[in-house]
């Protein structure tokens, strides 16, 4: 489903402004609303949780390939 919606809005946009195509404008626009609106509304996703006790420390670091 997300794939239709990066296709439609890409195309849309794409045909709307280079074309001049109204129609096309609005497909774009509407489905660049959607993707905007399931980001901002997306929960978000929790890969960690532990309970620390007093005294103890979490070091995270990033480990290049």
């Amino acid at each position: 489903m997300a794939g239709i919606i990066v296709r439609l809005s890409r195309t849309g946009l794409k045909r709307g402004f280079l074309e001049g195509s109204r129609g096309w404008l609005y497909v774009g626009l509407a489905a660049s609303a959607v993707r905007i609106a399931r980001r901002v509304l997306a929960e978000p996703v929790t890969v960690e949780r532990f309970e620390l006790d007093p005294g103890e420390t979490v070091e995270i670091r990033t480990v290049k390939r």
